[in-house]
C-alpha cells in the first residue's frame, strides 16, 4: 500500500528508475525484498506473480524488478 510520506513515521524511499520515488510502508518493503529474492532464484515472472498477489502496485513492481535485472 502506498501512503503519503507525511503520514509515515517509519518509511523507506526506494530509489527507482527515472528518479521516481515512492514512499512505501514496511510491509510493502518486505514484499519487495522477498520478490527480489524470488526473481533471483526463480525468475522475473515468479517475482511479478508474487508481488501482484501481495498488492504491490504494478509501477513499483516493474521499476524494482527492471532495476534489479539491469544491475546484474
Amino acid at each position: 500500500m502506498i501512503i503519503p510520506a507525511a503520514n509515515v513515521l517509519k518509511s523507506t524511499r526506494l530509489p527507482l528508475v527515472e528518479d521516481i520515488q515512492y514512499t512505501v510502508d514496511q510491509r510493502t518493503e518486505d514484499y519487495i525484498k522477498i520478490g527480489l529474492g524470488l526473481q533471483q532464484s526463480y525468475g522475473t515472472s515468479c517475482a511479478i506473480e508474487y508481488l501482484q498477489g501481495k498488492g504491490v502496485p504494478n509501477r513499483i513492481t516493474e521499476q524494482v524488478l527492471v532495476r534489479s535485472n539491469q544491475s546484474r
